[in-house]
């Protein structure tokens, strides 16, 4: 009896509210004028006819108020500005029984015998509304993956319910898209992270800030604090790091001519002659076209091109070979030791934060090809491809890369990578720059505080799942929180990223292991 008592009690405590309407697209539900509710919050609904409990998402709050009189709680606002010139007290307290609050919802579905479904129909008149506690979800929990990047949010409080990705979706591509502040590159040191304790994936991260490795200011920490970097981190650097990292190398037999398209800007001309020129010197034709001299080259070509193409062709391959990444020895590329390592589970962190943004692009685009073009190959042999990992390139300020629909790597990633398991995570600030139709390709979306507009609008018309009710929601957004879009939920999940500091300090009492940074004798060999 005692017992039956106290869990009538508890459900009294967390009831907030009635519902009175609206349809089967919008309900809406009256609550105590001092009750605490907020856009994003994820509320059940009891229905009174059943067990059924429906899932619904505050879109808005609204004001209300019990009186006949037209204008009241306008007049009530001027009688307190009123008695605030004149220092007198002023009580709402005195009208908390006529007072109220609105809470406009979006209905997500039904829960029923442990399944969720879609809602095609309304509660009962007056069902009782209360805030969701972790036993609501647990029809989620067999679709929040195993790569975790938080926990469920509703609102702005914190739900204790691990929330994430399945690694097996990594290759239906990912994006990441958030104004600066908002927490991408914490969500990415954690996403990595999960990477690393599942090693069931390749996780290749190029990083142009130099934040990823050790945390990149003060009190932050980075990759090379987690607990499993010496067995699951790879990290390949131009500049010196204080730990063990691979200085980087390509092999000047491995750019291609659209590496060197995806640099500068080639007249048709100028491609043709590269193109020549590759097929006239063979596999070493970069290094034949850039030692020879411009007339030995336009005569090797057969007089087909002018000097003048020659000559900008071979100013441009100088200034590519200035960088001291490229060389002529194939054995000192890192290449084969990238793939390697991501095929063993690994996450490859390639930090180009000292470099020129041609050179860092030219790095990006051989490793991206290489790995490309490796899974292409193995394609025909089933027994190989089935066993290897499903991987994610994650691209930096991808606006730069994939602002047209062709011509690079990126691109053909983005449309042709599933087949061959591997997924694109575009990361950026300006969705608005990347062309719709590689958008369109990809499947999650992380979708953090968006100000612009145009921004938001393109998200809600490419996202796989509908987002269209969730303007306000997004505009909202706080640091660190975020809302999932995928086809492999039933609705946008909304989740509070884990602080990678905190983030680490968990994964260390879990896995019983002590964090230690990766050993601070640099090495510079390759695989």
């Amino acid at each position: 009896m005692h017992d039956s008592f106290q869990g009538a009690k508890e459900m009294e405590q967390t009831r907030i509210g009635r519902v009175y309407g609206d349809s089967v697209m919008e309900i809406r539900f009256r609550t105590a004028f001092d009750q605490d509710i907020q856009v994003g919050e994820l509320l059940v609904i009891e229905d009174g006819k059943g067990p059924r409990k429906y899932l619904v998402r505050i879109l808005d709050v609204e004001y209300g108020a019990d009186s006949d009189e037209d204008g009241w709680t306008e007049r009530e606002a001027g009688t307190a500005v009123q008695r605030d010139r004149l220092a007198e007290d002023f009580d709402p307290n005195s009208m908390r029984d006529r007072l109220y609050r609105v809470g406009v919802c979006f209905p997500l579905g039904y829960i029923e015998d442990g399944s969720f479904k879609k809602a095609k129909s309304i509660p009962q008149h007056f069902s009782s509304i209360r805030r969701a506690g972790p036993e609501d979800y647990g029809f989620l929990r067999s679709l929040m993956g195993d790569v975790e990047i938080g926990k469920l949010r509703s609102g702005d409080r914190i739900v204790d319910f691990p929330v994430g990705i399945s690694g097996a979706f990594m290759p239906y591509h990912v994006g990441v898209f958030a104004t600066t502040g908002m927490g991408k590159s914490n969500l990415m040191k954690g996403l990595a992270l999960s990477c690393m304790r599942s090693r069931r994936y390749g996780f290749l991260l190029f990083d142009p800030h130099g934040e990823y490795y050790d945390g990149g200011e003060a009190n932050k920490k980075g990759l090379r604090h987690s607990p499993m970097a010496t067995e699951a981190l790879c990290v390949y650097s131009s500049r010196r790091l204080e730990g063990s990292y691979n200085s980087i190398h390509v092999s000047s037999f491995e750019i291609e001519i659209p590496d060197l398209a995806n640099l500068y800007e080639f007249t048709g001309a100028q491609l043709e002659c590269l193109q020549t020129a590759q097929y006239r010197y063979g596999e070493n034709w970069l290094n034949e076209l850039l030692h020879r001299d411009v007339k030995t080259v336009v005569k090797d070509l057969q007089d087909r091109f002018h000097e003048g193409s020659v000559n900008v062709i071979k100013r441009r391959l100088d200034t590519i070979f200035q960088f001291d990444l490229i060389t002529s020895d194939p054995k000192l590329s890192i290449t084969k030791g990238v793939i390697s390592a991501l095929h063993a589970g690994k996450v490859v962190l390639v930090d180009t934060s000292n470099m020129f943004e041609a050179e860092e692009l030219l790095i990006s685009t051989v490793l991206t090809r290489a790995i490309f073009e490796h899974h292409k190959a193995l394609y025909s042999e089933k027994e190989k491809f089935e066993k290897l990992p499903p991987l994610l390139i994650a691209m930096e300020e991808a606006q730069r890369v994939l602002s047209q629909a062709k011509g690079t790597v990126f691109s053909q990633l983005a449309r042709e990578g599933r087949k061959f398991r591997i997924g694109l995570c575009a990361i950026s600030q300006q969705p608005k720059l990347i062309n719709e139709e590689i958008l369109s390709q990809f499947n999650t979306l992380f979708i953090m505080g968006l100000a612009d507009k145009r921004d938001r609008d393109i998200l809600r018309n490419s996202a796989k799942q509908d987002i269209s009710m969730l303007d306000n929601e997004i505009q909202m957004l706080m640091p660190g929180e975020v809302l999932i879009a995928s086809p492999f939920t039933p609705f946008a999940i909304p989740a509070k990223v884990h602080l990678f500091e905190d983030y680490v300090s968990e994964v260390e009492k879990t896995s019983g292991n002590v964090s230690k940074p990766i050993s601070k004798k640099a090495d510079s060999r390759f695989f």
